[in-house]
């Protein structure tokens, strides 16, 4: 089991790594496939799908919609714990904050992130706290 794991999360890297530079747009053919982690049950492969959503959103950000709507799902999202959902928020806000100018629909992305202003995890409500600070004068 543990090898398998350490295959998928391999796989996950080397693909966002190469939809930098895939002009043949191979990438959209298992876009539902490489965030199919992101609901759970499991937070690390999440967290490394989450981490890797801002890169290929600033490769391709013709996907920026797509990927904002797939992030968004993290807020209903079934992991482990309730504190792993909080580590995987921590992240979405990240991501969110490397590609928000190019998301058009904003204001499900600000509504997710206010929400974190209440968060039991104080390093996702201060990742909220500075995403709101900056995005919010735009």
């Amino acid at each position: 089991m543990e090898r398998c794991f350490l295959k998928e999360t391999a796989y996950k890297i080397v693909v966002t790594a190469l939809a930098a530079v895939d002009s043949e747009n191979k990438f959209e053919a298992i876009f539902d496939q490489y965030f199919a982690p992101i609901p759970g049950p499991v937070l690390i492969p999440a967290a490394n799908v989450i981490g890797g959503a801002a890169k290929i959103a600033l490769a391709k950000p013709e996907l920026s919609d797509k990927i904002a709507g797939e992030l968004l799902k993290v807020e209903k999202a079934r992991y482990q714990t309730a504190e792993c959902r909080n580590v995987a928020l921590g992240y979405t806000i990240k991501s969110f904050d490397q590609f928000f100018d190019q998301i058009t629909d904003k204001e499900p992305v600000i509504k997710l992130i206010k929400k974190q202003l209440k968060n039991t995890r104080n390093a996702t409500r201060k990742k909220a706290e500075k995403f709101l600070k900056k995005w919010q004068k735009s």
